[in-house]
């Protein structure tokens, strides 16, 4: 799949919107945005950080019927984790689909079905977002997800994914800078409408997306964030049982 022409695009920030403070390396916000076009909108979760204070952290929730944690606020919490979504895609027996590295333990394989077509991941250097094919496997990884599809690539939405099925998205992106996010709406968009979106710079995104990659959502999706100054945490539970869990921890 090649990348669509930005003129495609055509999404805005609502008037109610919250702005980013960019002094901050971890900063949730509720954000929206509409297509002028047709009316269309998408209201969203979103925790945003610094890949340079923070890493990713997967939460393997295990293939037992119970899982390891009862909600995903208690799960995020024991974990050390000060925000996250849900994770990867999973079979109907809790099985992973792609490879899945939690705390460095591997589960499952690295597949090459075309739905996974991007890795996203934590090393000893940093976070990193990547093609399929462009993925290095080494020891070094603590954290690893393999999902898909690929929603942006070098700031433009790309061709061919999905206009129809409109549902509730989980995802991540960068600006390709060490700025981060990882999002769930709470507003069904089909993927093709979602990437454009995304694409469309300070319309969901305050600043320009580079790369952004789709996560399992529908009745997976899943947002935590634990609020500083006393002040409730946001969460959005999955509205079934998941597998994985993708979440930040201090580095």
């Amino acid at each position: 799949m090649v990348a669509a022409s930005a003129s495609a695009t055509d999404w805005k920030p609502t008037a109610e919107s919250d702005r980013q403070d960019s002094t901050t390396d971890r900063l949730y916000a509720e954000r929206s945005a509409v297509r002028p076009s047709d009316g269309r909108q998408v209201t969203a979760h979103l925790a945003f950080f610094s890949s340079a204070a923070f890493r990713l952290k997967v939460v393997d929730l295990g293939a037992a019927a119970e899982p390891v944690y009862q909600t995903l606020a208690d799960a995020f919490r024991a974990e050390g984790c000060v925000a996250g979504v849900n994770g990867g895609f999973f079979h109907p027996d809790l099985r992973p689909a792609g490879l899945v590295i939690a705390e460095g333990r591997r589960i499952n394989r690295f597949e090459t079905a075309k739905l996974l077509s991007g890795v996203v991941y934590s090393d000893h250097q940093g976070v990193h977002l990547v093609r399929r094919a462009q993925f290095r496997d080494h020891p070094d990884i603590a954290a690893l997800l393999q999902s898909g599809p690929y929603l942006v690539e070098g700031a433009r939405a790309v061709r061919g994914l999905s206009p129809s099925d409109p549902n509730r998205r989980t995802f991540i992106a960068a600006d390709g800078h060490g700025r981060w996010v990882l999002g769930a709406t709470m507003s069904p968009l089909t993927l093709a409408d979602f990437a454009e979106c995304l694409a469309s710079t300070g319309a969901l995104i305050p600043w320009r997306v580079d790369r952004a990659l789709n996560l399992d959502g529908g009745t997976s999706t899943g947002f935590f964030f634990d609020q500083r100054g006393g002040k409730a945490p946001v969460s959005l539970s999955p509205w079934k049982r998941v597998r994985d869990l993708l979440g930040i921890t201090p580095r």
